[in-house]
């Protein structure tokens, strides 16, 4: 404790103590033997208190004690009136009067309405808070008047404020269309998408001011518009926009912004490359940019190239030490994965192949391939279907089906000569001739000719019937290979069966096992490939009836059970590359090759032993 504190308290206790009455040095004999001998005073001194001494303006404890617990002016009401004035009151009044204390006693005062804000009570508290002093018994008074918030119903509330006259920048309005429900995120564009949702979460204190950089066609603006989108329903505050294709028109920018800016929590700006090539229009915007960043609104944009390329003016010196985040051009895989999703959503089943032609016609554009997915489902509405991967061509040039085109051209061809004579006396015009040119032609003269066709006899025909298939016969013979066999001999051992004529005795025996043998062979081959034949039979059936389910399914599933049909169709293009036709070739090539393949058996001479009597 410092010296000065200790000397204020050693006056407090001086003034104190003088206001103590003085004690008395007499003192009396105490008349008990006891007290004499214990050496006791004859009478107890009054015990008294430093706070029961002091008057009563200089005892503020005690004062606010008694206020908070009777009030300022509190009239005692006794329990029961015992008055008997029988001259004052009768019977009925005194009955009247205790009925009256009663109530009184009993009245219980109304409870405290809830505030207009969820969450919290009339004096602002949260309404934990409120619930917790209740239960702990502590009071709970409203707040001061100075310090109740403004009430709707009043003058002042921001509600009933007049909106701000200034139209630019440019109001955002809450739409369906361009927002995170229409947005695919991909490799591609995965990190600005995650930044713009900081942004969303934390408006205004993060990633402040944020440029998304891209090229044509990555989906810059469709992503700003979306974040706008999200913040006007998460935050009661408007959202600005600024375009530069609109910038670039205007001389000068108004000069009412800065009203439209008060009541602002985001600011969005598209192209702010095209603005940056303008000076004037350059300096304007920055000025615009810095003071929305110094009132604490968050400032979104994006642009064609980094602001290191822009010329020097009030809007680089803002936006140069701003974090950028890039959008790479889409790749043909997310493009193939984006057009597989948005197919089987509207109810198109595309193979790769059906995607490869629909991306080279459209290319790597946003714009283009959905349009050309809406062409094929509107397409396939009208009972137009692409089975073939070359029909999606055909839908996305506008050419009709092979029917309708061979039908056009047998029409055209008829109606050719009376379409020219048509379009021939449209244009052609007489002032001297009535009533038009007319188009006639002569008719050619042709010399007179004695030549008859000659008759043929039937003998001739049939003599030139019979030299024909002679000559067929004989041409064929020619060109037909003579097929080989498998039990030619080799050409060093042809002299051993040639000699013999015909085989004898143990060759015999040994030609029929291996003729048996080779029948067996060919039985057993043939079965085995029938058995698969079947079993391949069976098991395309199976996935056609599984893909026709699967089809009529597509039509009215949502979401999860499309992806459990992308699933069943990955096992069907298993299954099918079991029995492909890549498959059921190559088999058939090792048939061919297998047929090819001549081995020539050899045979050799075979010594028999006999007996020495022979």
């Amino acid at each position: 404790m410092s010296i000065e504190r200790t000397n204020r308290l050693k006056i407090a206790l001086q003034k104190a103590k003088a206001n103590l009455p003085e004690n008395e040095d007499l003192k009396t004999e105490n008349k008990s033997s006891l007290g004499r001998l214990l050496n006791k005073p004859s009478s107890l001194k009054e015990k008294r208190s430093f706070l029961g001494n002091q008057p009563i303006h200089e005892r503020p404890l005690i004062d606010a004690i008694a206020k908070e617990t009777f009030g300022n002016d509190v009239e005692y009401i006794p329990k029961l009136n015992l008055r008997n004035n029988q001259d004052e009151q009768s019977n009925a009044q005194h009955i009247a009067s205790r009925l009256k204390n009663m109530r009184d006693r009993v009245n219980v005062e109304p409870t405290t309405p809830l505030g207009s804000r969820v969450g919290f009570s009339i004096d602002g508290k949260p309404l934990w808070a409120s619930i917790i002093d209740e239960q702990r018994q502590y009071p709970s008074q409203p707040l001061n008047q100075e310090l109740v918030p403004i009430q709707p119903h009043e003058r002042l509330h921001h509600s009933n404020l007049a909106p701000t006259q200034s139209t630019w920048p440019l109001q955002l309005q809450i739409s369906q269309k361009k927002t995170f429900k229409q947005w695919r995120v991909y490799g591609e564009n995965r990190g600005p998408t995650q930044a713009c949702e900081a942004i969303i979460d934390q408006l205004g204190s993060h990633m402040n001011p944020l440029l998304m950089i891209g090229l044509h066609g990555t989906g810059k603006s469709h992503l700003l518009h979306a974040t706008g989108q999200s913040v006007l329903r998460y935050y009661d505050k408007e959202v600005r926009i600024i375009r530069g294709t609109e910038l670039i028109s205007a001389s000068s920018l108004p000069h009412d912004w800065h009203e439209a800016l008060a009541n602002t929590c985001l600011l969005l700006i598209d192209d702010l490359h095209l603005v940056s090539e303008n000076d004037n229009l350059a300096t304007n915007l920055g000025h615009l940019v810095d003071h929305a960043l110094n009132l604490g609104i968050q400032v979104l944009a994006t642009s064609l190239t980094h602001p290191d390329s822009w010329a020097s003016s009030r809007l680089w010196d803002v936006m140069k030490n701003s974090l950028t985040a890039e959008l790479a051009p889409i790749s043909s895989t997310s493009l193939a994965l984006h057009v597989k999703r948005e197919s089987s959503l509207q109810g198109l089943l595309l193979e790769d192949a059906h995607i490869m032609y629909l991306l080279e016609h459209t290319g790597n554009d946003w714009r283009s391939v959905n349009s050309s997915i809406a062409m094929l489902a509107n397409a396939n509405q009208k009972g137009d279907v692409a089975h073939q991967p070359e029909d999606v061509l055909r839908i996305l040039a506008n050419k009709p089906k092979q029917e309708e085109q061979i039908h056009e051209q047998s029409g055209s061809s008829i109606t050719l000569a009376s379409d020219i004579v048509r379009t021939a006396t449209d244009v052609i015009y007489s002032d001297k001739d009535i009533g038009g040119i007319e188009l006639h032609s002569t008719s050619l003269d042709l010399p007179e000719d004695d030549w008859e066709p000659r008759i043929v006899s039937v003998d001739e025909i049939h003599r030139a019937n019979d030299l024909i298939e002679q000559h067929l016969k004989t041409t064929l013979e020619e060109l037909t290979p003579e097929a080989p066999s498998v039990l030619d001999a080799d050409f060093r051992d042809r002299h051993l069966t040639h000699q013999l004529g015909q085989l004898e005795g143990n060759d015999i025996d040994s030609a029929v096992d291996v003729m048996v043998g080779i029948d067996t062979e060919i039985d057993r081959v043939i079965a085995e490939r029938e058995q698969q034949m079947v079993r391949d039979d069976l098991r395309l059936r199976n996935l056609e009836s599984q893909m026709e389910a699967l089809l009529e399914r597509t039509s009215s599933a949502d979401a999860n059970e499309l992806i459990d049909i992308v699933d069943e169709l990955r096992y069907i293009e298993h299954e099918l590359g079991l029995v492909s036709e890549d498959a059921m070739e190559a088999f058939e090539l090792e048939d061919e090759e297998a047929k090819n393949l001549v081995h020539l058996a050899r045979i050799r001479p075979k010594a028999i032993l006999t007996g020495e009597e022979e």
